[in-house]
C-alpha cells in the first residue's frame, strides 16, 4: 500500500499525542487521512471527526470507505476498531499496544495485573478478529514515549524538574530506557502501510538510543537548562516519599512498582522493524528551553 490521492486512512484517536502528529504525515505521504473519535468536536474549526454507531456500524457524519485504520485508542477496545474497519471496508489495521505488556508480567500491584491481562486479551482478539475476515494487522508496542509533553514519564520528571530544581532517585537505580519520540511512531505507521511485509506481525518500538535511568534524568535537566541535581535516596525512604506524595492529584498514579522498575531494563530490539519497513528512530533528543532574556534598562 503506497500513498495516492485515492488511499484514505482512517485514525481512531487522532487528538491523542501520536495523533497529533500522524495526520500531517499521513497526509504529506499522499494519503487523505480522516479522523474517528467519540464526539465531532472540531466541526467548528473546519476539522471533522467521525463517530462510529455500534449499533447501526455507521459513522456520523458519514464516512464512505477507507483502505485502512490506524488505532491510537487503548488497546483494549480493539474488538469495536475492527468492527470500523469492517464497516469502512479497510484491508489493513495498524494499532497500538505496549511493551508494559512484558515489563509488568511479574509485577505485584493488582492494577498492573489487570493490565497485563487486558494487554494479552486484546492482541489475541485482534489478531484472531483479523484474520477471520482476511484483514491484514499490525501491531507496535512503543517503550517509553515522549515528544507530546503529555505523558506521564519525560513530561512528570519535567515539571519535578521545573518545580523543585532536583529530581530524587532510588540509590542503584539505574536500568536502562530507550525513549521513543511521537513523530518517530507517527512515521512508523506510515512506512508500515506501504510494507506488505508487515501484516500479520507484532513489533517492539523502542527509541534510537539506549541510556542509563539517570543518564536520562540528566539530559532532561540539561533540555530544561538546569544543572543536574539527582539526590539518591535509599529505597526504603523512597516509598514513604512515594505514599506521601499519591495524596497529591499529579502524582497519585505513581506507584511503588513503577520506582521499582527503575532498577529494570526497558528495552526493545528494532531490528526486525528496521528490516521490514526501515524503521529508524532518533536518539533521545528533547527541545532546550530558551533561556530568558532580561530587558535593556
Amino acid at each position: 500500500m503506497t500513498g495516492s490521492s485515492s488511499q484514505r486512512v482512517a485514525v481512531v484517536g487522532a487528538s491523542s499525542q501520536i495523533g497529533q502528529v500522524l495526520i500531517p504525515r499521513l497526509e504529506a505521504a499522499g494519503y487523505l487521512a480522516c479522523r474517528i473519535g467519540r464526539e465531532d468536536r472540531g466541526a467548528a474549526e473546519g476539522i471533522t471527526t467521525h463517530v462510529f454507531d455500534e449499533f447501526s456500524r455507521s459513522f456520523v457524519p458519514s464516512l464512505g470507505s477507507a483502505d485502512a485504520v490506524i488505532s491510537l485508542a487503548p488497546l483494549p477496545s480493539i474488538d469495536v476498531v475492527v468492527k470500523m474497519a469492517q464497516a469502512l471496508g479497510a484491508k489493513r489495521i495498524i494499532a497500538f499496544g505496549s511493551t508494559g505488556r512484558f515489563s509488568k508480567l511479574r509485577s505485584t500491584s493488582p492494577i498492573e495485573q489487570d493490565f497485563v491481562a487486558q494487554q494479552e486479551r486484546a492482541e489475541s482478539v485482534f489478531s484472531m478478529q483479523c484474520e477471520a475476515v482476511g484483514m491484514g494487522w499490525t501491531l507496535f508496542r512503543p517503550t517509553m514515549i515522549y515528544g507530546a509533553d503529555s505523558d506521564l514519564n519525560v513530561s512528570f520528571i519535567k515539571s519535578m524538574i521545573s518545580k523543585f530544581g532536583f529530581f530524587p532517585i532510588p540509590v542503584g537505580a539505574n536500568g536502562l530506557r530507550q525513549p521513543v519520540h511521537v513523530d518517530d511512531l507517527a512515521s512508523a505507521c506510515v512506512l508500515a502501510l506501504g510494507q506488505g511485509a508487515t501484516c500479520n506481525k507484532a513489533y517492539n518500538l523502542g527509541g534510537g538510543e539506549v541510556l542509563s535511568f539517570s543518564v536520562l534524568v540528566k539530559r532532561i535537566f540539561e533540555a530544561e537548562g538546569k544543572r543536574a541535581i539527582l539526590i539518591p535516596i535509599p529505597m526504603l525512604l523512597f516509598s514513604i516519599l512515594i505514599s506521601i506524595a499519591r495524596k497529591f492529584p499529579k502524582a497519585a498514579f505513581v506507584r511503588k512498582e513503577m520506582v521499582e522498575r527503575m532498577f529494570q531494563d526497558l528495552t526493545a530490539d528494532n531490528q526486525a522493524a528496521k528490516d521490514d519497513f526501515g524503521y529508524a528512530p532518533r536518539p533521545f533528543r528533547l527541545k532546550k528551553k530558551m533561556p530568558k532574556r532580561g530587558g535593556v534598562v
